[in-house]
């Protein structure tokens, strides 16, 4: 895990701070990944396959008069694509960067209503959400506030997120992110007379 429970206890301090200065309710999501790889390593396997057939029709030997040799080629092959398949950096490069980036849109939509961030009762809930493997951020808001959000409003959150997994400071960006997140919605929708905390401040980690 990226962060200790030290930092995951600060972090829910943080949010619950922020929210005594404003009526949104703002919660932080991690998950593991978003993106599937199940066809991953059979999609490499169909790569060094043909990889190996192609150099072996060149081989200067006529191995193919073996008959064992191409099932243990097929099998090699497998097992290569199978180790190779289990490295994150790998997965990343068999995937194609707009089915990366719509399977975590799809996932933080999914999460932001199983949440209950769409059933605040002001409809102010926010979702920063951090999707470890594609190493992509998205902030989603409930319609009181998106109607009022002029376009590339997170953007710089998402950033300070994105820079968070690129530096390593895990811990910091993300505070850094909730407090910009947190000065928007104080100054465009201030706390009300009952401001209540309607949601949990813990940050949600799942796979």
């Amino acid at each position: 895990m990226i962060l200790s429970d030290a930092e995951l206890a600060k972090l829910s301090d943080v949010i619950g701070e922020l929210e005594t200065k404003t009526s949104g309710e703002i919660r932080l999501m991690i998950v593991k990944r978003s993106a599937s790889i199940h066809h991953v390593p059979y999609s490499l396997w169909s790569l060094l396959t043909a990889l190996a057939l192609v150099a072996v029709w060149f081989w200067p030997q006529p191995i193919f008069a073996h008959f064992i040799f191409l099932p243990i080629l097929i099998a090699v092959t497998f097992v290569v694509a199978k180790l190779l398949s289990s490295i994150p950096e790998i997965q990343r490069r068999m995937l194609h960067f707009k089915d990366m980036n719509d399977q975590v849109w799809a996932r933080a939509e999914v999460e932001f209503h199983r949440e209950g961030l769409s059933d605040t009762t002001s409809h102010t809930g926010v979702l920063i959400f951090v999707s470890l493997f594609e190493k992509q951020a998205v902030v989603l808001a409930d319609k009181a506030i998106a109607s009022k959000v002029p376009e590339g409003t997170w953007n710089q959150v998402i950033h300070t997120v994105v820079e968070g997994a690129r530096t390593g400071a895990w811990a910091a960006k993300l505070e850094q992110a909730l407090r910009e997140c947190g000065s928007y919605l104080a100054a465009h929708f201030p706390p009300s007379a009952d401001n209540q905390n309607e949601l949990s401040n813990a940050v949600i980690i799942k796979d």
